[in-house]
């Protein structure tokens, strides 16, 4: 892999010309928007991993807040020189001197000012991203300031990607294909679950991708979408025998942008009952790409790519279908576990429906992970799908079946 993209000071000044845009129809002075988070929504501003708290007025310059100075110094040393910075005015919160006095000083101590943080529709974020503590002081400073939340707007902003940033996501697409090969490569039996993980984990790493601790997990039977119990618990990861099924969700980053794989492996011949799952997920993805267009809706490619879930009797455990870069909407999850009778005994889940509803633009890029559930048995297949004016684009092709060693 020789060539690596990057954004350029046009995407910034193409999104902060969107932002103000947004800031003149719901009428506020500025925005703040903080990076802590999974999704560490700063960076649509600043273009860096700082999850820093960002400030764009309507006229004037941005500033960064960072919480501690390793981070500022990272830009002044060789290697953080080879960047161009976004964000001239990048300042450090010391003792004394917070979030609120920032605001205060560029003028906005009776200023209206939109906040992204306070809530979100991320389904790892929806009670917000903004400590309580942070928050409290930035009220009692600015008591003159009028907040107000601009979450849902500015992360559908988010979702409608530019040429530049789809370039981005094709490439993180990229490096998960190849990290899937070198999983598939990896697995047999008698291999370690912490050995697959590894060789995926070198293969994105090696390709200047970042991969979010994804759930991996593997068996006969998978109940679990946490990830591996031996991460948090030690002990040692599974050997894995004939018949274990092993699925990995890969979170690949580059640049700060997101894709996102679903690689399941047998090891050996799947039995009946995970080749049948493993059509009525292919099912579903197939049927997700036909109707993916648009001006259709998220609600209805929910349902699309639900349906043969419903018709065969499966539940799901996760969503089949979120958009991504960043994730913000959510397909319905644990939907049909009324009608698993294998599972009595065991404390279900709620169901949790879909969250919201959009029409669907050119440029958005959603995660396919159709997982289709029998009892305690799992597949889960999928990738990235990107959405444009000239068609769907499917970005992924390793995780669109199970891969038998």
């Amino acid at each position: 892999m020789t060539e690596f993209p990057t954004l350029t000071t046009t995407e910034r000044d193409r999104r902060y010309a969107s932002v103000r845009a947004l800031m003149d129809r719901v009428g506020v002075d500025a925005v703040l928007v903080s990076g802590q988070g999974r999704d560490q929504l700063d960076r649509y501003l600043t273009n860096e991993g700082t999850r820093s708290y960002c400030v764009l007025p309507r006229h004037g310059n941005p500033v960064s807040v960072v919480p501690t100075g390793n981070i500022t110094l990272g830009r002044y040393d060789e290697p953080g020189g080879r960047y161009e910075r976004w964000v001239a005015d990048q300042r450090l919160t010391r003792p004394g001197h917070q979030l609120g006095d920032v605001l205060a000083d560029l003028g906005l101590t009776a200023a209206t000012i939109g906040v992204v943080g306070l809530r979100s529709r991320a389904p790892a974020s929806v009670a917000g991203t903004i400590p309580f503590g942070t928050w409290q002081r930035v009220v009692d400073r600015l008591p003159e300031a009028r907040f107000v939340d601009l979450h849902a707007e500015f992360e559908q902003l988010m979702l409608v990607h530019s040429e530049a940033e789809l370039a981005m996501i094709r490439h993180s697409a990229v490096i998960g294909e190849a990290a899937c090969a070198a999983m598939i490569a990896a697995a047999g039996a008698g291999v370690r679950e912490s050995e697959i993980v590894a060789a995926g984990m070198q293969s994105v790493t090696a390709a200047g991708g970042l991969w979010l601790n994804g759930p991996q997990r593997s068996g006969a039977e998978r109940l679990g979408w946490a990830g591996a119990d031996w991460l948090w618990m030690g002990g040692g990861s599974r050997v894995l025998d004939k018949g274990d099924v092993f699925g990995a969700e890969l979170f690949t980053l580059y640049g700060g942008f997101e894709s996102q794989q679903q690689v399941e492996i047998s090891i050996g011949r799947p039995d009946d009952v995970h080749r049948r799952l493993e059509e009525v997920a292919v099912d579903a993805y197939r049927r997700g790409v036909e109707y993916l267009h648009v001006g259709g809706t998220f609600a209805e490619l929910c349902e699309v790519m639900e349906k043969p879930l419903r018709e065969a009797g499966a539940w799901n455990m996760g969503p089949v279908v979120q958009t991504v870069s960043p994730v913000i909407y959510n397909g319905a999850t644990h939907v049909g576990l009324d009608r698993q009778t294998g599972l009595a005994g065991v404390p279900l889940p709620h169901t949790s429906p879909r969250d919201g509803d959009f029409v669907i633009e050119s440029g958005i890029a959603f995660a396919f992970e159709p997982n289709a559930c029998q009892d305690r048995s799992r597949v889960s297949i999928g990738g990235t799908v990107i959405v444009t004016d000239d068609g769907v684009e499917e970005l992924n092709a390793l995780c669109l079946q199970v891969n038998v060693v």
